[in-house]
């Protein structure tokens, strides 16, 4: 069990088919394939669609995900802006993920039913959620939109971006930036990391794989596609492993590609 830090939620995992991952692997790109990846990985306690949660929260069940089926180390990679050289940054998901927590706004303070207020001045607001930045990012102007939605009444410019700092505090992403110095020329640099989105890639590389293992166990055992996508995830990678384990290794990359 996970505890959703912005929300509050508690997310199980549920036990993956292959049609989870067909799912997965030919899903949305960015923030809509995550909420669709999350409304169908884990339950939420209470009840709340995936679209619901703040997009630290989504972004958090898709990190701990991959660190769970891959471990705790992460590698972004990038090019050092002084030579040109490409440069990587390893880091714990779990330390970026803690050091990227919710953390209380001395701007704001909570009034209840997730709605906050401004403590200099009366300007109210609540957390965007998933569905509020989706469909903002579909409109002529996104941080209008996203404000519009999330924010009671209309306030100047100057109260706009307190709000948007306090927001900031109060449900981050996990959208970063992480330091690092070129081994090449001693130069300090930054790079933009989505851990999101990494770990997105990686989860659907995994996924991919389903097609490859519907193929070797149904030649091998002649099992309905059906049949095989109805299978846990695991159970059926086990099933593939097994199959090419005990064939020749060029006949099993026949059977996997035919």
């Amino acid at each position: 069990m996970l505890a959703l830090p912005i929300s509050g939620v508690q997310a199980t995992w549920r036990p993956a088919t292959g049609r989870d991952d067909i799912a997965l692997a030919d899903g949305a790109q960015g923030l809509e394939g995550a909420v669709d990846y999350v409304g169908s990985a884990v339950r939420l306690d209470p009840p709340v669609e995936a679209r619901d949660l703040p997009v630290g929260d989504v972004d958090l069940v898709v990190v701990w995900d991959r660190r769970e089926r891959r471990g705790d180390t992460m590698v972004a990679e990038g090019r050092c802006g002084r030579c040109l050289e490409p440069v990587d940054v390893r880091f714990s998901l779990a330390a970026y993920a803690a050091h990227h927590r919710p953390r209380a706004s001395r701007r704001a303070e909570p009034i209840g039913d997730g709605w906050f207020r401004l403590r200099a001045g009366e300007a109210e607001f609540r957390v965007p959620t998933s569905a509020d930045v989706l469909e903002a990012a579909a409109s002529v102007d996104p941080r209008s939109e996203l404000l519009d939605r999330c924010v009671r009444g209309t306030v100047p410019p100057a109260t706009a971006r307190s709000i948007e700092a306090a927001m900031a505090r109060l449900a981050p992403t996990l959208r970063a930036a992480v330091a690092g110095t070129c081994p090449e020329c001693g130069a300090a640099f930054e790079l933009e990391v989505d851990a999101r989105e990494l770990c997105m890639a990686e989860l659907r590389q995994d996924a991919i794989t389903v097609y490859d293992d519907v193929n070797l166990i149904a030649t091998a055992y002649g099992w309905s596609q059906d049949d095989i996508l109805d299978l846990p995830s695991a159970r059926r990678r086990r099933y593939a492993g097994t199959i090419a384990g005990h064939l020749p290794e060029t006949r099993a990359r026949e059977l996997a590609h035919a």
